[in-house]
């Protein structure tokens, strides 16, 4: 009887160095994007305010000119050369003319100033076919990502886990300070004219973009970025993660998303009402049931590592072939920080 062949396989470092490039690249565009973006809404502030200046100078010197205009007119008549000189009159209303005319300038300048400050800020950002993630299928006009920010999140086991929990620095474990760079990077990725939500999920979902009845944001509007890269910032992991109550939440909005991308790290853990320790079988059982409400768009799924989840990536690839999505399992050290 013949022996079936067995696949071998092979390591394709040329592609890897490729792909370290390329992701070297992004993660530049990544790490200086938000800076950008700050510093260009200070300087569209620094020069509001100049303008409010200008306006509060341009006040003054209209009501200075009218005094000036109320004396001359007073002098009709004049008393006598000795009392009044209307030459130095005349001349100090030809310079507050003078002034208000210059100061008008400035306002008109810095209004332009203000407009196109404002306008580059909201538009400097990566290239989405630049980007590491152009492989995922993240098809307009509304994106929704849902961000797992349950405990787990935290680290690579439940141990280490718990430890970041118990010590209080949850916010800055490295773990979940990339799942958080991972949002920018998608974020970065997102083509214009496409709408996003963002959804925080662990044992509860709700939107960290927009509002509860309209969470859809244009990534491309500065205010409702830098707000919801505040949010982002803000959002701490802790507790379990319920992928059907999300998959629900999902379902009942008025504006339903074209794609979807899930960035967690494992199979759900919630509901456990009864707080006990889930096997894998527990956690398996819990992803079946949020199978059942499954997308009908493209599901994707960025998914970090988490030790004691044999089965996760099996599952999340089955679950996004379903939905003609794409499962993304990124190296130790992406994105970087």
């Amino acid at each position: 009887m013949k022996q079936r062949r067995q696949a071998q396989s092979s390591a394709l470092s040329f592609i890897d160095c490729i792909c370290c490039g390329f992701g070297a690249v992004l993660l530049l565009f990544i790490l200086t994007a938000k800076s950008q973006i700050v510093d260009k809404e200070i300087e569209a502030r620094q020069a509001i305010e100049a303008l409010e200046l200008l306006q509060k100078e341009i006040l003054s010197a209209k009501e200075e000119k009218q005094t000036v205009e109320t004396e001359i007119a007073s002098l009709n008549p004049p008393p006598s050369p000795e009392m009044v000189d209307l030459t130095k009159l005349n001349a100090e209303l030809a310079r507050l003319a003078k002034v208000i005319e210059e100061k008008n300038a400035a306002l008109a300048f810095l209004d332009e100033a203000v407009e196109s400050t404002e306008a580059v800020a909201a538009k400097e950002r990566p290239s989405a076919d630049k980007s590491y993630l152009s492989g995922l299928r993240l098809q307009g006009p509304r994106v929704l990502i849902i961000l797992e920010n349950s405990g787990s999140m935290l680290a690579k086991d439940t141990n280490s886990a718990l430890e970041i929990i118990r010590s209080g620095k949850g916010i800055q474990s490295e773990k979940w300070l990339r799942a958080k760079a991972a949002v920018r990077a998608v974020l970065a990725a997102i083509p214009k004219e496409t709408k996003v939500a963002i959804f925080q999920m662990n044992e509860s979902a709700s939107p960290l973009s927009g509002t509860a009845s309209d969470p859809y944001v244009d990534p491309y509007d500065n205010n409702a970025l830098i707000s919801l890269l505040e949010r982002l910032d803000s959002l701490e992991a802790a507790g379990g993660s319920n992928l059907l109550n999300a998959l629900v939440a999902v379902s009942n909005l008025n504006e339903q998303p074209s794609s979807l991308l899930l960035i967690a790290d494992g199979l759900p853990t919630a509901p456990n009402p009864n707080k006990r320790s889930l096997s894998e079988a527990d956690r398996v059982y819990l992803f079946n049931r949020a199978m059942a409400k499954r997308p009908t768009f493209p599901l994707n799924t960025i998914l970090f590592p988490f030790e004691g989840d044999p089965a996760a990536a099996g599952l999340f690839w089955k679950l996004s072939s379903r939905t003609n999505g794409i499962v993304l399992i990124p190296d130790h050290d992406w994105p970087a920080l």
